[in-house]
């Protein structure tokens, strides 16, 4: 028994000129399960020259499929490739499961991370407080030393008028120790 059934079909755009046909005849025969098919399809562009010369801008494209044979599976093939399939579907499953074990870890290590850099974050905030509340205690012992010494250079003058070199010495080796002192601080 054979079937053939023909199908013409004609495609054009109106904007760009271009059309295209195609033919297509399929050949079946049932007893030996054989596909014949043949195509052609023609391809015109109908564009308008930039001059006018009366030349029609044709190009002719034909494909020919001479057959096709469609293969007759049997149960035992069919088997076979499910179970293919089935061991290859085992084997994904199981390397994405070693990947989602990765994932995790690594979710569980960047949360960890995420908490450390969060307790390091109020300790350097705390440190800069600290830092900060040092500063100003500096500047306040910076301004007392100012006063200090704004103080003791009159004294000294006055000492160095009344006593001579020898208070000057004193005052001097006073001043050194002092100063040696809020160093320190």
């Amino acid at each position: 028994m054979l079937f053939t059934s023909f199908s013409n079909v004609s495609t054009s755009t109106a904007a760009t000129g271009l059309s295209s046909t195609t033919s297509t005849i399929t050949t079946t025969t049932v007893t030996t399960t054989s596909t014949s098919t043949s195509t052609t399809s023609s391809f015109t562009m109908n564009l308008k020259p930039l001059t006018s010369t009366g030349v029609n801008n044709t190009v002719p494209f034909t494909l020919t499929i001479s057959e096709i044979i469609t293969p007759v599976m049997t149960y035992g093939q069919l088997s076979g490739l499910v179970n293919k399939w089935s061991l290859e579907l085992e084997d994904q499953e199981k390397h994405f499961l070693h990947q989602v074990t990765q994932v995790n870890a690594w979710d569980y290590t960047l949360i960890e991370n995420g908490e450390t850099i969060i307790a390091l974050h109020g300790e350097v905030q705390k440190v800069k407080q600290d830092q900060k509340r040092l500063e100003q205690e500096l500047y306040f012992i910076l301004s007392q030393q100012k006063e200090l010494e704004d103080l003791l250079t009159p004294l000294e003058e006055s000492v160095k008028d009344e006593s001579g070199s020898v208070c000057l010495q004193h005052t001097y080796e006073e001043r050194e120790r002092i100063s040696s002192r809020s160093a320190k601080f």
